[in-house]
């Protein structure tokens, strides 16, 4: 997952919102997510499923900002370039969603990709995330000042069909 934004070129992360200066020294981050990791569900800030395909680990998804019986914010990474723009991310993402409404109980799922990316942005509103207004904030830690396009799905009247 750590290899997805070091090994990443410029161009790509700033197409994702990501700015290469505000990635934390790889072992700090290894660190805190290693530390997280370990912690019941209760008391967790993230939580990362990866997404494999045809036995190779293929992206991840992950949520913050848990806050179990509520609500969590969910991010979504498809790593295999080759295997965008095929549904397999609608897919993994329709997936995670169900998990994580059911492992943390929560009534809604928020995301707030980058307004210039379209592929997240395409991929929630075919899973129905509901936009409820564009915005220009930090959205994250590693993130630029940027336009970001929030998304919200609730469960459990909006849960989540196949594609």
């Amino acid at each position: 997952m750590l290899d997805y934004f070091y090994k990443a070129d410029d161009a790509f992360l700033r197409g994702m919102g990501v700015d290469r200066l505000k990635l934390p020294e790889r072992g700090k981050w290894l660190e805190a997510l290693l530390a997280d990791h370990k912690k019941p569900d209760n008391e967790r800030d993230r939580f990362y499923l990866v997404w494999i395909f045809r036995g190779t680990c293929v992206g991840h998804s992950s949520i913050n900002k848990i806050i179990p019986g509520d609500k969590a914010f969910i991010h979504l990474h498809l790593w295999k370039s080759e295997l965008r723009r095929a549904g397999l991310g609608t897919e993994f993402v329709r997936r995670s969603a169900a998990f994580y409404f059911e492992r943390f109980n929560l009534e809604k799922l928020v995301s707030e990709p980058f307004a210039e990316n379209p592929a997240p942005n395409r991929v929630l509103e075919k899973l129905g995330f509901a936009f409820v207004r564009r915005y220009r904030t930090v959205p994250g830690v590693i993130a630029f000042e940027q336009e970001v396009n929030r998304y919200e799905l609730r469960r459990p009247d909006q849960m989540l069909e196949p594609a």
